[in-house]
């Protein structure tokens, strides 16, 4: 066997075998049956989708605005997937750290890293729809069908090799912290002073209509821009490669495909670089300081709060999360833009997303622990106070998110107060239920989280995918309550969504016994899994 397929064989392995130890050899067997059926529809649905848009686009290949399209939808699958994959998982897929005896190439290594990569939910999801887009643009076309696995590698390629890339840097990013914040507060008064609708069009209508037009020049310009843009990518000339090979131009079409290769090989360089940096071993020695101050409490789940809250902000993890309020304005201040404003949708959409970024540390409470996990199962403490102080610590943590994300819509989108605190409850609603969850999810499938890095901290998939549907689940519910008052009664906002907290958060404190019985019966698991 070569060493890139023990590499993915030894993955593959090593993965079942933590199933299994979570979950027992049957449990391991139901989940991957499950999951199994759940994945084939939704390929299913995936390629038969995107291989009706393919079918449209490859029908009129020949006008100069398909072409357009389709190089803005490769650049999507491209670059947006890998900047996305990069920022929000930025996890490396194998152990590097077990590898390192081994006399194995860079090579083969960043291959077998791309290869595995392709395994987790968006590069594989995206994976598809681009499989079905393509296919159906060549059933449409049949002169392309000899370029379409050439267009289907490069995107691919460039999603799996830039989202290692940008894995990479990302660390680098946390790192710089402060230097990050700034950069995006000036991106975002940027974008906002770019795409604000401007004035309000109170006045008579002789004023309102030079407004307006220039409003629409500056949409337009921006247009213009985006287009220019979008030509400048590799993934244009991809989709101009297929044009002329529909036309029977082949010498072009395959020239065209010169620029995209080359920033591949590029970008595949760079990563590799990073990659050889990481694992050579060497670190920075930790810089001394000298011993924290003492500090006290008057219950033990405040002490166990404000040590979960200092682990959550000692994390690379931790401090990236705060990266996540800038750009949620900037999403709404930028994409989001074209849509009419209206805190009816904004407000509530802008606190709803900004929640999914604790679900990492919710669904896995003691996965920063690690070993320390040994040392704080034998406090003194019992599990209800444990858990309380795991929810105070996280709620820190998800409330300095909100009250940022408040201030800057406050700033840059000029919300009104009433909204605002209605937002922040929504907010503190998805909280409390999804801490619920992932109270038993900690027990069920603990795994531990690095501190100094953003490697390996993503979800398993099962996790992944009850992440999503109960992070929808809940922003639904709440999210239809916060319209519903604001719609029917803005007066009745604010009080409607404290009502609605304090009855989720009676929920929780009932559920709470349960899950600490929960936390006795797997000690043990938490141990073996962490320790």
């Amino acid at each position: 066997m070569s060493p890139f397929r023990a590499l993915l064989a030894a993955h593959g392995q090593a993965t079942w075998n933590r199933s299994a130890r979570e979950l027992g050899r049957q449990g391991a067997w139901v989940l991957a049956l499950v999951v199994g059926i759940f994945a084939a529809f939704a390929a299913l649905g995936l390629i038969l989708g995107g291989g009706a848009l393919g079918w449209l686009l490859g029908s009129r290949l020949g006008r100069p605005i398909v072409a357009a399209l389709l190089g803005a939808l490769l650049a999507f699958f491209s670059f947006g997937g890998g900047l996305i994959g990069g920022v929000l998982g930025g996890a490396r897929e194998l152990a590097w750290e077990a590898y390192r005896g081994f006399p194995l190439r860079l090579r083969t290594l960043y291959l077998a890293e791309l290869m595995a990569g392709l395994a987790d939910m968006l590069p594989l999801t995206m994976a598809l729809a681009l499989t079905g887009l393509l296919l159906g643009l060549g059933a449409a076309a049949p002169r392309t069908l000899l370029l379409v696995p050439l267009v289907l590698l490069e995107t691919l390629l460039m999603l799996l090799a830039l989202q290692v890339l940008i894995g990479g840097l990302a660390s680098a990013l946390v790192k710089r912290l402060r230097v990050a914040l700034t950069a995006l507060a000036i991106l975002a008064w940027l974008g906002s002073t770019l795409m604000s609708p401007g004035l309000s069009a109170r006045g008579p209508a002789s004023t309102a209509r030079p407004l307006q037009a220039a409003q629409v020049e500056r949409v337009q310009a921006l247009g213009r821009g985006a287009a220019r843009v979008l030509e400048a990518l590799p993934t244009h000339a991809a989709a101009r490669s297929l044009a002329e090979a529909q036309a029977g131009h082949w010498g072009a079409a395959l020239a065209l495909h010169l620029y995209p290769l080359a920033l591949l090989a590029l970008v595949m360089v760079l990563g590799a670089r990073i990659m050889a940096r990481e694992t050579s071993g060497t670190a920075v020695a930790p810089q001394t300081r000298g011993p924290d101050r003492l500090w006290s409490f008057r219950h033990p789940a405040e002490g166990l709060g404000r040590l979960h809250f200092q682990t959550l902000m000692r994390s690379h993890l931790g401090r990236f999360a705060f990266l996540m309020p800038l750009m949620t304005v900037v999403l709404l201040k930028g994409p989001f833009a074209q849509f009419k404003p209206n805190p009816l949708w904004t407000v509530p959409a802008a606190f709803a997303y900004l929640s999914l970024v604790a679900n990492n540390f919710v669904f896995n409470q003691f996965g920063l622990d690690r070993h320390g996990v040994k040392g704080l199962l034998l406090l003194p403490v019992g599990s209800e106070d444990l858990l309380k102080g795991k929810l105070l610590g996280l709620a820190a943590h998800q409330g300095l998110q909100a009250l940022t994300l408040a201030l800057l819509l406050l700033a840059l989108d000029h919300a009104g107060p009433a909204p605002l605190l209605g937002g922040m409850l929504l907010m503190g609603c998805i909280f409390l239920a999804q801490t619920a969850v992932g109270q038993w999810t900690s027990t069920w499938a603990p795994r531990p989280m690095a501190m100094d890095s953003l490697k390996n901290n993503n979800m398993p998939f099962a996790l992944g995918l009850l992440s999503m549907g109960t992070s929808a689940f809940w922003a639904g519910l709440f999210g239809g309550a916060y319209a519903l008052l604001a719609w029917a009664s803005p007066r009745l906002l604010v009080p409607g969504m404290a009502l609605l907290f304090g009855l989720v958060l009676t929920a929780h404190l009932l559920l709470l016994p349960a899950a600490a019985a929960a936390l006795d019966r797997r000690r043990e698991k938490l141990v073996e899994a962490l320790g």
